[in-house]
């Protein structure tokens, strides 16, 4: 006696099959392990290994890792994974949890980096799952990376003063509109890169690069953006204490007002402001040409269209002689100035005609606030309410071709037509509109009780506030003071005022009766209801009397 024993299996640490599949119980195995488990179920545990594979080399956290294990569950759950490479939608998974935390400093590029796999196709399967799931997640602040990508500059021990520069330029970048819609990764490798710099280290474009895997292009785009603010006139030691209160301006804005301001000197033949370079915006440079160098096949083209314009300009003198013969009277000194403006005008329209005029976003000529008509910018006249009488249809059919009100017409019902449809409808929904008059018919009949109801109610409480009125006086007045201190009633009526008080008001009682059934005092006394039927016995009897006078009247009159 006193034997033990452990049913079950031994799973090994380091064992990727802990279940049987359903292949070995039915099969020979004949499920010798015991245990087996679904698709989905297998599907899951992997998708939780391959998770803590890739947080253990990017060495992330174990709440990470749960909160990416249930991203790859709702991802099961919806069909994500079919299709697409199980490491792909992990990385997703992994990424979303590492966004959805503040204060973390991985990015898309470390997961593809980790995985061996292009940036572009995990961008696209997380972009896809997280338009799937709609989950909403807040923008990255680029300061998060400024002290682990100055470890890789070799500023040896000026890290810290160049990282704290860099995230004063980034918190500057933000106030003058600067990081709103641009990569976080931009913002802190320009923000490095002017930081380096003002501190006497020679690093390029490539070096930043490098590190921060952007593109150069992106780089000097943001510090040209950052080199036109008010801030970046300021020296480093003035950067460290002066805070500008003013912002700058958005870098769309002020593009799009240069771009205005160069599409309305090209309007009207300013080629003095054109030539002065200050229509030139300072992020794009020179903007006199279409592309600035032309190619020899541009140029050659261009020599040939002067060459035409020449020619067709010197050949007009000579067709205007032979057309008008007559015309003789001219001297030589205005035909001079007649050439002397021709070739004016012709050197400003070919100069005007070198600009390239500005595009819009739908790659269409833009359009200046000013170009909008008087008639575009009135308000409508005709009200959103207001309807085409039947008037106004007819002075419209009247301007109409013949064939084209023929064809209107035939449109249209007629009198005669729209009776017949009506009577055909009338039959096949017979029961339906029965079912609708009658219960047009019960909803009115309920309207009218619940109208009745209130009326009732109304004249109650009328009648209750009138007779508690009437009774208040004659109860103090009937009352004993041993009574009000005591709280008891000494009367009949006193204790059916206080019942009644105490009660819901009924539409059964007749306050106006109830009233007088009690005397002066409280006391209850049938003598005023006497008295009262019998004035009104008297009243039936005077009213019976002057009936048979008007009676006999008239028999005599007859």
């Amino acid at each position: 006696g006193g034997q033990a024993s452990a049913v079950g299996q031994f799973v090994s640490a380091t064992s990727t099959k802990a279940f049987g599949s359903a292949t070995q119980r039915r099969g020979r195995g004949g499920g010798r392990y015991g245990f087996s488990r679904d698709s989905r179920e297998t599907t899951l545990a992997n998708g939780r290994r391959r998770i803590l594979e890739v947080a253990q080399r990017l060495r992330l956290r174990n709440h990470l890792v749960d909160s990416a294990h249930r991203h790859f569950t709702m991802a099961v759950e919806r069909n994500f994974v079919q299709g697409r490479r199980t490491t792909h939608v992990v990385a997703s998974c992994l990424y979303m949890a590492c966004r959805q935390e503040k204060n973390n400093q991985h990015m898309l590029i470390d997961f593809s980096d980790a995985l061996q796999v292009n940036v572009y196709t995990l961008g696209t399967c997380f972009l896809k799952f997280r338009r799937l799931v709609g989950i909403k997640l807040e923008l990255t602040d680029p300061a998060l990376y400024v002290h682990r990508f100055a470890a890789f500059l070799d500023l040896d021990d000026k890290a810290n003063a160049v990282a704290y520069t860099a995230l004063r330029i980034v918190g500057r970048m933000n106030r003058d509109w600067l990081v709103a819609g641009r990569r976080p990764a931009g913002i802190c490798a320009a923000a490095l890169l002017i930081a380096a710099r003002a501190h006497g280290f020679s690093r390029t474009q490539t070096d930043v690069t490098r590190v921060l895997r952007v593109c150069g292009m992106t780089v000097n785009a943001r510090m040209k953006e950052f080199e036109n603010t008010p801030s970046a006139q300021l020296t480093l030691e003035q950067f460290k204490t002066v805070e500008i209160e003013d912002e700058a301006d958005p870098p769309s804005f002020t593009r799009n007002r240069y771009m205005e301001a160069r599409a309305k000197a090209i309007q009207d033949g300013n080629t003095e402001l054109l030539e002065s370079g200050e229509l030139n915006h300072p992020l794009v440079g020179k903007l006199r040409l279409e592309n600035g160098k032309k190619t020899e096949r541009q140029t050659e083209l261009l020599t040939m269209y002067k060459d035409l314009q020449t020619n067709m300009e010197s050949d007009v003198p000579n067709s205007s002689q032979a057309l008008v013969p007559t015309v003789e009277h001219t001297t030589g000194s205005d035909e001079e100035k007649d050439d002397e403006a021709l070739e004016v005008s012709t050197e400003v329209s070919s100069t005007i005609a070198a600009y390239k005029y500005p595009k819009g976003n739908n790659l269409a000529p833009l359009v200046l606030p000013d170009d909008i008509t008087a008639e575009e910018q009135a308000a409508p006249t005709q009200a959103v309410e207001e309807s085409l009488t039947v008037n106004d249809f007819e002075a419209w059919k009247s301007e109409m071709p013949k064939d084209s009100v023929e064809q209107l017409d035939d449109m249209f019902l007629d009198d005669n037509e729209v009776k017949k449809k009506e009577l055909i409808f009338n039959r096949l929904h017979k029961d339906y509109l029965v079912q609708l008059e009658k219960r047009q018919a019960d909803m009115e009949k309920e309207e009218e009780a619940t109208h009745k109801t209130e009326e009732e109610d109304a004249a109650q409480e009328e009648g209750h506030a009138r007779y508690m009125k009437m009774k208040v006086g004659r109860s103090r007045r009937g009352r004993n003071p041993a009574a009000i201190s005591t709280g008891f009633a000494q009367s009949t009526e006193e204790a059916l005022m206080a019942n009644l008080a105490s009660k819901r008001i009924s539409r059964k009682i007749n306050y106006d009766a109830m009233s007088a059934i009690f005397d002066s005092e409280g006391g209850f006394s049938t003598e005023n209801l006497t008295s009262k039927r019998s004035i009104e016995d008297g009243e039936e009897e005077d009213e019976i009397e002057e009936e048979i006078v008007e009676e006999e009247t008239i028999f005599r009159d007859v």
